[in-house]
């Protein structure tokens, strides 16, 4: 029970910070395009990726599960099936607003 309250804390707290920091959605896409374009589709009109296993960005955009906090997240964790690549700060929320953008 004590690490569920700790989590809803965490997450309650994470929240305003993470609403009052809009990112770039240009500023995303540029960095989509020279970070994350050699595995995944991240134009609105690609629909396949270079890498199977890598989802396109379009259905990353509407995934429900893949909040921005969801994504802060996983742009912050280490991942095996991804280069190590910690995306964090303003290059992370950028690339969300990006992938946002890409919502229907």
């Amino acid at each position: 029970m004590r690490m569920l309250a700790v989590v809803a804390l965490l997450l309650s707290s994470a929240l305003p910070a993470l609403a009052q920091e809009v990112g770039d959605p240009k500023k995303g896409l540029d960095y989509a395009e020279r970070n994350c374009a050699e595995c995944h589709a991240v134009e609105a009109a690609d629909t396949d990726s270079t890498n199977p296993e890598a989802p396109p960005f379009q259905l990353v955009a509407r995934d429900p599960e893949l909040s921005d906090l969801a994504l802060t997240v996983f742009f912050q964790s280490p991942h095996s099936e991804m280069p190590d690549l910690i995306v964090q700060g303003a290059d992370a929320r950028d690339l969300i607003a990006y992938i946002r953008s890409l919502e229907p």
